[in-house]
């Protein structure tokens, strides 16, 4: 095989275009003097969610970042509530950012950098929808027959200021012939935050399960709520008020009456979020 030799342009050239020209990302320096390069994904509180090729997501302490540099414009609101769309991020002055968009620049403190890329219900702009449906079924014949259907579903949008959600569920089983379950439940629930983390709201629910003899079960209820924890990967909420239950029955008497009701919801994102691990559940004494 014959080798050649590259002019000496050219070879000057290759090397300088392979060191100045790597896959465009974004530069994150921590004070220990670690650097981080990938997209960065979101900030909130005192967490910087960064995307990496090599280690997947990272969840850096926003208190040890000492800068940071944008490769391509992100959105970013302010502590005091002001909204920057197609903004770049750059190294500045000790304890600062450089803030720049089409239509402004100026140097910020890190701690004015409210949110980088906000969601809907963090910057107040829009909704943001979250929904999902599981399904099961099963057939069994041999020494046993039993059958089953199961599925459930719900979406959720989520604004600054309230979220609403809707859910159903319906569950028909058969064990040698004989049902063991036939059963529906339809919900829906409207909360309004009075601040971040409490709200009032108003639910309602339609249920039948025949084999516990409701032909209709019609619950309406409001009351307060807390919002312990939520962020990107996790969510947990308790509340409690007031509900007022009917009940048509499918042999006995028909019922009425006032109740405590209760609800807990709670979700938690697995594996760079493509597994979800969730409990919702709604009663009343």
């Amino acid at each position: 095989m014959r080798l050649q030799r590259l002019p000496p342009l050219l070879a000057l050239f290759f090397p300088a275009f392979m060191l100045s020209a790597p896959g465009h990302a974004d530069e994150i320096e921590l004070t220990n003097g670690d650097r981080i390069t990938g997209r960065i994904v979101s900030k909130a509180g005192n967490e910087l969610v960064v995307r990496t090729d090599y280690a997947g997501e990272l969840r850096l302490r926003w208190d040890l970042v000492k800068s940071l540099r944008t490769s391509e414009p992100v959105t970013v609101m302010t502590a005091g509530g002001d909204l920057l769309n197609s903004a770049q991020l750059a190294a500045s002055e000790a304890d600062k950012v450089a803030l720049s968009n089409p239509s402004t620049e100026s140097n910020v403190k890190r701690e004015e950098i409210a949110f980088i890329n906000p969601t809907p219900e963090q910057s107040g702009n829009g909704v943001s929808y979250s929904g999902r449906v599981n399904l099961s079924a099963a057939l069994v014949r041999g020494n046993s027959e039993n059958d089953r259907i199961y599925g459930d579903g719900a979406l959720d949008a989520r604004a600054k200021g309230y979220a609403w959600g809707l859910g159903m569920k319906v569950d028909r089983r058969k064990d040698r012939g004989v049902k063991t379950a036939q059963q529906w439940l339809l919900n829906g629930n409207y909360d309004h935050f009075v601040n971040e983390r409490q709200f009032i709201y108003a639910r309602t629910s339609f249920e039948q399960d025949k084999i516990k003899d409701i032909q209709l079960r019609t619950t309406v209820g409001a009351g307060y709520g807390w919002q312990l924890y939520e962020d990107e990967q996790t969510k947990l909420s308790l509340r409690t008020g007031l509900d007022y239950v009917n009940v048509d029955r499918v042999v006995s008497q028909d019922d009425d009456y006032p109740a405590l009701g209760w609800g807990v919801r709670a979700s938690h994102w697995l594996f760079e979020r493509r597994a979800e691990l969730f409990h919702d559940q709604d009663g009343f004494w």
